[in-house]
């Protein structure tokens, strides 16, 4: 690499750094009122929480303003400024968090795989004595005949997750290629009289692309926690460029804009550096640990498996506001320890948040793990569906060599058993994860006589694992080990009221909602915990109304108990809305004919079916909203969000206050041979 490219290289690295520095003080500064306190900052929090600031920004001046021109401005005001360079505390963090991955990565069974594998002498300490050096490299890099004006190759993406409030969106943040890692790597190591081999490179380069911001997060809080007095004045004139920029977009007035400027100083800045990571422990139950342990079972080194579009639609639903869930967790780093192989079941009730478990698990893996979710609301309840999602994931992520399913590949288990086992010769000490959520879902009519659900196999070859739920009923499952998720009752009142607790704090209209009421903060919360039996569903629920104004006229007292209790009274509200109990028939029609809907389907063709004008069927979509899952499609399809709703409209005395024969409709359906509405796919 020329030593202008060098030059620049470091430059855009110190210009990405300076963004994420400015964007984790101002995000947790505004996000977090135990942050505020810390710092000392005047006023209680703001409705933003786990938002990113750009989200609450967009939302707060014209709708014409591009989210991404904080964005292009932010960059360019950085990438054009000298004095980013003009102090060594921030250069020096950087060259320390290059280190740092270094060392980490000279200690990795990956590498030492390499090494083995072709024979090399000793590359772990080759990085080990670079990384000693990096600092110092960094630091002499001639910056003087370098373009300030290169781009930081900061996106709209890479800025939200800087400015967000969530650790594990900032740790997502990347602003740099591999390829140009990769070049400084080999320019470092030449200056050094070293030589690494082409795969190490690569290795390495990929490392330092998808944990920099990690690492430099990390030196970060080791310098404010030592005083970081002089790295706090940087950052100090880092963030008045930021509010400069926030200001020019509009901004003048405003809480957010308060909130920003009551970190005034230096010393607070440090204040709030040092409280990121108590931060996390106290809001989030510390899952970085556990995210931890679980990456050392799968090598993250590897790419990411190919997930379908709709798992990764439900994952991210699912742990937009995921809280706690630790002790999980735990259980399952303590199986896949302690089993060579195995079935580790998750069973839980209805809405108490095994799919969303099952969701985070598969981020906390790195997405290095076979993926499927059973829905019946999406009509993903076949064992095909999951033969063919589980080999073609397991095909593409290890590069077997079939390049089609065979005919028979979904008729039964036994070629994913062949594929299991061909993937456990590959795999080289790591594990092999399934996350499969919702086996009760399945439809287990067409399942051969004496099988397993979705035919799964009896034996497993060592370092594979089954992670799976379901609701607590008898399935035909292999040999397995339960975790009874009802049985910890005391863990999981702690995680609803961290949820609600962060909720609260992120609604501003809850907020104002508790203040009517002349309640304290710690009455609503264990209010609504006991009320909620600890069930998520309930809470999203019941949060969600309170949060949009529909429970203004309800007061603490009579909120609904329990997600039975909540959907009885929603059906109260539909019931007293429309008095004329034909007009309510023919609208409930439509809902329960969703209920029987085998995929996600769209207004007109409901309304086709059910024989009733589009508009009153748009109508009935549109009081039933929460309970619907709605596609991003246009026009939208649209399925039950979950399988409880479903139940409960199926509830016999639910049905005939209704007036709707669920006997008529299905007959109906079979009628008018809607095979790819409501048959089998």
């Amino acid at each position: 690499m020329p030593l202008i490219d060098l030059a620049n290289f470091k430059i855009r690295v110190i210009g990405c750094s300076a963004v994420m520095a400015v964007g984790q003080v101002i995000s947790n500064a505004i996000a977090n009122p135990a942050t505020q306190a810390a710092a000392g900052i005047i006023g209680g929090p703001i409705a933003l929480g786990g938002v990113s600031i750009l989200a609450a920004i967009a939302g707060s001046i014209a709708e014409t303003m591009a989210a991404d021109e904080l964005a292009n401005r932010m960059t360019e005001r950085l990438s054009k400024n000298p004095r980013i360079l003009d102090n060594h505390d921030l250069i020096k963090a950087a060259g320390e968090a290059i280190g740092y991955i270094l060392r980490e990565v000279a200690k990795s069974d990956r590498l030492i795989a390499i090494a083995e594998t072709k024979n090399l002498p000793y590359p772990e300490t080759a990085l080990s004595q670079l990384a000693e050096k990096t600092p110092e490299y960094w630091l002499d890099i001639n910056t003087n005949t370098a373009d300030l004006s290169r781009d930081l190759n900061i996106s709209e993406d890479q800025l939200t997750r800087i400015f967000s409030a969530d650790a594990e969106e900032f740790d997502r943040v990347t602003g740099l290629a591999t390829a140009d890692w990769a070049s400084f790597l080999n320019e470092f190591a030449a200056s050094e009289g070293k030589s690494l081999d082409a795969e190490i490179v690569e290795f390495v380069a990929d490392k330092l692309y998808a944990t920099f911001p990690k690492a430099y997060r990390e030196v970060l809080k080791l310098d404010a926690a030592k005083g970081g007095e002089k790295f706090a004045a940087m950052l100090l004139n880092l963030h008045q460029i930021a509010l400069a920029e926030l200001k020019d977009l509009g901004l003048q007035n405003g809480e957010i804009l308060q909130k920003l400027e009551a970190v005034a100083t230096g010393q607070q800045i440090c204040q709030v550096m040092v409280k990121l990571e108590s931060i996390e422990i106290g809001i989030r139950s510390d899952l970085g640990q556990i995210k931890t342990s679980l990456e050392r079972f799968v090598d993250t080194s590897a790419p990411r498996l190919p997930l379908p579009y709709e798992c990764e639609t439900i994952i991210q639903d699912r742990t937009q506001d995921f809280i706690g869930r630790r002790f999980v967790f735990e259980a399952i780093i303590e199986f896949l320890q302690k089993n060579p192989k195995g079935y580790f079941v998750l069973e839980a009730d209805p809405g108490v948040g095994k799919t969303s478990i099952m969701a985070k698990l598969v981020l906390l893996l790195k997405r290095r793990c076979v993926v499927h979710f059973n829905s019946q609301s999406q009509g993903t309840v076949k064992a095909k569906q999951f033969l063919e999602n589980a080999c073609t994931q397991l095909i593409q992520a290890f590069k077997l060599d079939y390049p089609k399913l065979p005919d028979n590949a979904t008729t039964d288990g036994n070629f994913l058993s062949r594929l299991l086992g061909e993937v456990s010769a590959k795999l080289g000490g790591k594990k092999l994860v399934f996350v499969v959520d919702a086996l009760d879902e399945v439809d287990l009519s067409d399942h051969g006589r004496g099988s397993n659900v979705l035919y799964l196999p009896d034996a497993l070859p060592d370092n594979v694992y089954f992670i799976v739920s379901k609701r607590p009923e008898s399935l035909p499952l292999p040999n397995h080990q339960v975790f009874d998720l009802m049985q910890y009752s005391a863990e999981s009142l702690a995680d609803v009221k961290l949820y609600i607790d962060k909720r609260t704090s992120n609604s501003a209209s809850i907020q104002s909602w508790i203040n009517r009421q002349n309640l304290q903060r710690e009455q609503f919360v264990a209010a609504v915990a006991q009320k909620s039996q600890n069930n998520f569903m309930y809470l999203r629920y019941v949060l969600n109304d309170i949060d949009s104004g529909k429970y203004s006229d309800v007061n603490l007292q009579d909120l609904p108990r329990e997600l039975e209790g909540y959907y009885e009274k929603h059906w109260a509200r539909m019931e007293m809305a429309v008095r004329d109990k034909e007009l309510r028939r023919r609208k409930l029609k439509v809902i329960y004919l969703l209920t029987k809907t085998r995929k996600p389907v769209s207004c007109d063709i409901l309304a086709d079916f059910a024989e009733e004008d589009a508009l009153d069927v748009q109508e009935v979509l549109d009081d039933w909203e929460q309970f619907l899952r709605r596609s991003s499609d246009t026009p939208p399809d649209y399925s039950i969000y979950h399988a409880s709703f479903q139940r409960f409209l199926h509830r016999k005395d639910v049905v005939q206050k209704a007036g709707v024969s669920l006997r008529d409709i299905e007959t109906a359906i079979s009628d008018n041979l809607w095979e790819d509405l409501y048959g089998d796919e």
